[in-house]
């Protein structure tokens, strides 16, 4: 691998162990972007409260573990192995596996969107991708055991990992092509609608007003304006416009 590459350019052994360590890191900024994009798509699909402030955590806390890395490195704290294309290999596997292990929380800890399951890219397509990302960790921290196998399992995991997001979208996206003609009440399955909220949406659909729902259904004002707001965040529309679009769209009713 690199350390054999630099070898044949005749460095001096010291050097060439110090250069097979810092050479990768070259190209950590790439990775720290994308790993800044993944994060932020979870944060935004999950409408995760802390998604404003972001940016100001994240780029500082990476930067400052890096240079704390680097500065160990130097101080001879943490000891360069003979092996140390497995050393620079195992901290980027270990670094990337924990950005995916807050990738997976956010999805875990943060209550289940309708709007991520209805572009394809819930819970449970979240847990598989992560364990795609592990076996592709595992497998580079191990290369030097299994060799040439655990080279091809963990390029081709990460190629998994790298088309399996915008894979599942698309695949959602199929699915609900087909599904566009469900009758109401798989609709109000699908969005976890209650009896009562399921009156409403009739209601609005058929044009009448918050007033005219109110009357008619022996309930207050409010409680009208309540129930919209919880069938607005379930189905994630913004207005009652949206959500009569949505169910036309869902079931075909006019």
């Amino acid at each position: 691998m690199l350390k054999t590459i630099l070898n044949d350019v005749s460095l001096n052994p010291e050097i060439s162990e110090r250069l097979s360590v810092f050479i990768p890191m070259i190209g950590l900024p790439f990775m720290i972007v994308s790993w800044f994009m993944l994060l932020r798509f979870a944060m935004v699909l999950n409408k995760s409260v802390v998604s404003q402030n972001y940016p100001y955590v994240y780029f500082p806390t990476l930067v400052v573990i890096i240079f704390a890395l680097i500065l160990l490195i130097q101080n001879q704290v943490l000891i360069i192995p003979e092996d140390a294309d497995l050393f620079i290999v195992r901290i980027i596997a270990g670094l990337n596996l924990m950005i995916h292990l807050f990738f997976i929380l956010i999805f875990l800890l943060s209550k289940q969107n309708k709007a991520a399951l209805a572009i394809g890219f819930g819970k449970r397509e979240a847990v598989v991708f992560f364990l795609i990302i592990m076996v592709c960790s595992v497998a580079l921290s191990f290369f030097n055991i299994f060799g040439f196998i655990s080279i091809c399992v963990s390029i081709a995991s990460l190629f998994a990992a790298g088309v399996y997001i915008p894979l599942a979208i698309r695949l959602q996206n199929r699915l609900s092509a087909t599904e566009k003609n469900m009758d109401f009440d798989a609709f109000c399955k699908t969005y976890e609608i209650s009896t009562r909220e399921a009156e409403i949406i009739l209601e609005i659909c058929s044009g009448k007003t918050n007033k005219a729902i109110a009357e008619k259904l022996f309930i207050t004002l409010q409680t009208v304006k309540d129930h919209n707001h919880r069938i607005f965040t379930k189905t994630g529309v913004k207005s009652r416009v949206q959500l009569t679009n949505l169910v036309r769209e869902k079931t075909g009713q006019n």
